[in-house]
């Protein structure tokens, strides 16, 4: 398998529908999965129905020394990637924390996510294509100088959430710039409201809202579209939602502490670059 697509949470609802589409195409795709037990089943049937090969590698994003180890196995195995989708993401009811200390939220969705991302650069294909996921939650997001400052007594899992969406989304944004003249695209992808297990909110309204809501949001495999145009796009800078998409708003391309971020995450990440 000398070129591939990485699809990070790909033994989820929405990743399986990704990995489906994409395998079904006759691409070579490695599923990078948290849970190689449960999702192995998955791989195999995949390979079973779809013209592309499918493999599964160990990849957990709250821990930076198993992306280490997942960039490291790439690049050993000789790997070229075509694509990275940036699929994996979830939503913590309470607080927790990442084997490096950070919140769980933000330590996945972002922290983890970025580290995988600069060590997979090496990696990619010219005209390659890299695509984050973003949603809507990233317009009440706040990214200021506190953002790594989640703790137990302050946490709320919108708050969370919707600030490792902004974060990623500001990260887009800035790649997007850095690699164009690397000529490799860098997008967001906005699912949109899917029938997930994230929407599932353990309050006593989800009897209510299961049956009156859900039947009315999309599933994953309507959600997965926006993955898949970003992916196959030769466009950067832009959010996809579904087959349209659209420039990242100019108060994200150009937050106040895009600059910070970035290099404040860096720095935080900087003993598994090397």
């Amino acid at each position: 398998m000398s070129v591939c697509t990485i699809i990070t949470g790909a033994g989820g609802s929405i990743g399986s529908a990704i990995t489906r589409a994409i395998a079904n195409e006759g691409r070579n795709v490695i599923m990078a999965c948290r849970n190689i037990t449960k999702d192995t089943p998955l791989c195999q049937q995949l390979n079973d129905e779809c013209r592309g090969t499918v493999t599964i590698m160990e990849l957990n994003l709250a821990s930076l020394d198993s992306v280490a180890t997942f960039a490291h196995r790439i690049q050993q195995e000789g790997i070229s990637v075509e694509a990275l989708i940036n699929n994996a993401g979830i939503m913590c009811k309470e607080y927790s924390t990442t084997d490096n200390g950070y919140e769980m939220t933000m330590g996945v969705n972002f922290i983890g996510t970025y580290l995988l991302t600069h060590l997979l650069l090496p990696m990619m294909q010219e005209r390659g294509n890299i695509t984050f996921t973003t949603s809507l939650t990233r317009y009440i997001g706040k990214v200021d100088n506190k953002f790594f400052d989640l703790s137990a007594s302050n946490y709320g899992r919108f708050k969370a959430y919707s600030r490792s969406k902004l974060a990623t989304t500001i990260l887009t944004a800035h790649l997007a710039r850095q690699l164009a003249p690397c000529n490799i695209h860098v997008n967001a992808a906005d699912p949109g409201i899917v029938n997930t297990g994230m929407i599932h909110m353990d309050a006593w309204f989800d009897p209510i809202a299961d049956r009156f809501f859900r039947p009315f949001i999309s599933s994953p495999e309507k959600g997965a579209i926006s993955a898949l145009s970003a992916s196959a796009s030769q466009v950067s800078g832009m959010i996809f939602n579904k087959n349209k998409y659209s420039s990242i708003p100019s108060q994200i391309t150009n937050h106040k502490y895009q600059k910070w971020l970035i290099n404040e995450t860096h720095r935080r990440i900087a003993p598994w670059l090397k």
